[in-house]
């Protein structure tokens, strides 16, 4: 075998991102890795770069023990890898990145040498006639292929590829794809990460399925596909559908009356630089009502969020918070408007009490005078932090910091509140915890934006939802409308 992990765990602090983990890859095989956001994909390439040490277990390649080398090492001895945002030099021409690697990786050749072998790789790659453009010239398209060939100029043995289609339309990634067919034909061992699953299904041999950091079942991408223990996770469970049904029925307006829109969008385009993310989304959140947003990690859920609170400009189209334009709106007026948000990752200040955390929620002036009231409401709400006020947050566990992180989006005291990936790497039985907490602060009167990946977890408590696929709006519907709309599955596994 080319490469071997053997019960690899890593920990950080009280989470296990990796779990007794073990994959062998033999040479000429390329092998997929998948799972939704936080199962620990990104951490596993990392454990075999060198990045962190694992706590337990041992990885070879090669048949030596790579385990406690450094990134450079670990490079030298053959492993290449790639990164989902390029990271180029950026004052530097195509060619020149490539003449780096090749120097470094090849213990300083000649100069002339590595010039030569730099420009094959980059027509292999099919970037010879922009050698001497400036990165800062190249499209996300180019750019990918520029980070590609930056790990080629290494020749790698194994090659790392960590979400590489990511953030590309429909025939971009058709072209990354006959890429990266075109190494495996040759005999390039690779290692793919992706969340287009379309993409990772007809690049790979076999592939292995993780969740929560563990191993949830390895195959061939067609079994993996077709896997239902893979489709509970992507999408959820059926078996509360029809309380979800019940729910929704409860919750929906009749149709006969117009639900009144809290904020919409009307065809707004976004990204970052020259990355287009959102194409044409329009998406309405009734005052009242509970929305979810729906999709795969990188289908652009999280840049939604930041159009509708303008940490991004929008390119095209329009946000309308109670009827009126917000798109010239500054960040940190969008809370004072009564936009609050829950972030991914809860992104709490650890070295503060729980108590000071939730006091910098209530920052903004329709909060300050009613902070207080505000902070007990927090408390009634999750009574597991009354008698934690002052503690130090980053001593608490997963569950209890993400309650703390809900607390901090209500000490605002939003009409809407968005909570985004809410149930990021946490058990089951806190979910459930704080699902619970949802329904009852919509009962309170808040709108809610709730954006998951997974689909029967969000359709449990949302009255409608839209499904977001490559930046685009796939689907939309009522809750019992896409509980039952078996183009749900399509949009996720390409079924």
């Amino acid at each position: 075998m080319l490469l071997e992990l053997d019960h690899v765990t890593k920990h950080f602090g009280a989470v296990t991102a990796v779990n007794d983990v073990s994959l062998s890859i033999g040479e000429g095989e390329t092998v997929g890795v998948m799972g939704p956001n936080g199962s620990g994909k990104t951490t596993l390439l990392n454990l075999i770069m060198g990045v962190y040490p694992a706590d337990r277990g041992e990885i070879r390649f090669v048949g030596g023990r790579i385990s406690g080398l450094r990134t450079d090492e670990i490079s030298r001895r053959g492993i290449g890898r790639t990164y989902q945002i390029p990271q180029p030099f950026l004052k530097m021409t195509a060619l020149e990145n490539l003449v780096v690697g090749d120097l470094y990786g090849m213990n300083h050749r000649s100069l002339k040498l590595a010039r030569a072998r730099a420009m094959a790789v980059l027509d292999r790659m099919g970037l010879k006639s922009k050698a001497d453009l400036p990165t800062s010239k190249l499209g996300l398209l180019d750019l990918k292929r520029l980070e590609l060939a930056r790990a080629l100029s290494l020749q790698p043995r194994l090659l790392l590829l960590d979400e590489i289609a990511a953030g590309l339309v429909e025939t971009e990634i058709a072209e990354l794809r006959s890429l990266i067919l075109e190494l495996k034909a040759a005999g390039q061992t690779m290692l793919v990460i992706e969340h287009i699953l379309n993409f990772i299904f007809s690049v790979s041999d076999r592939i292995m399925v993780l969740n929560f950091g563990q191993t949830v079942v390895e195959g061939a991408p067609q079994e993996i596909a077709e896997n239902p223990r893979v489709h509970e996770i992507y999408l959820g469970t059926e078996e509360d559908e029809g309380k979800a049904a019940t729910e929704t029925g409860e919750h929906q307006e009749p149709e006969k009356e117009k639900p009144v829109s809290l904020l919409a969008l009307k065809h707004v385009n976004s990204g970052y630089g020259d990355f287009q993310v959102l194409f044409d989304v329009s998406l309405q959140i009734p005052e009242g009502e509970i929305v979810g947003l729906i999709g795969v990690n990188g289908a652009g859920k999280t840049t939604l969020i930041r159009a509708i609170t303008r940490q991004l400009r929008l390119r095209g189209g329009e946000v309308l918070f109670k009827g009126k334009d917000i798109g010239s709106a500054r960040p940190f007026d969008i809370v004072d408007l009564g936009i609050s948000q829950c972030i991914e990752g809860r992104k709490l200040f650890p070295e503060l009490t729980v108590e000071e955390n939730l006091e910098i929620g209530a920052y903004c002036k329709r909060a300050r005078d009613k902070r207080q009231a505000t902070i007990e409401y927090v408390y009634d709400l999750f009574p597991a932090l009354s008698g934690r006020r002052r503690q130090i947050v980053n001593t608490l566990s997963g569950g209890e910091q993400q309650m703390v992180a809900i607390g901090r989006a209500l000490m605002a005291r939003p009409e809407l509140i968005i909570f985004d990936e809410l149930s990021l790497g946490l058990a089951p039985i806190v979910i459930d915890t704080l699902y619970e907490a949802i329904t009852k602060i919509n009962g309170q009167g808040v709108t809610v934006l709730l954006v998951e990946q997974n689909v029967h977890r969000s359709l449990e408590v949302a009255d409608r939802a839209y499904i977001l696929e490559r930046g685009r709006i796939a689907l939309a519907g009522t809750s019992e409308e896409l509980m039952r709309n078996h183009h749900v599955k399509e949009a996720y596994f390409g079924l």
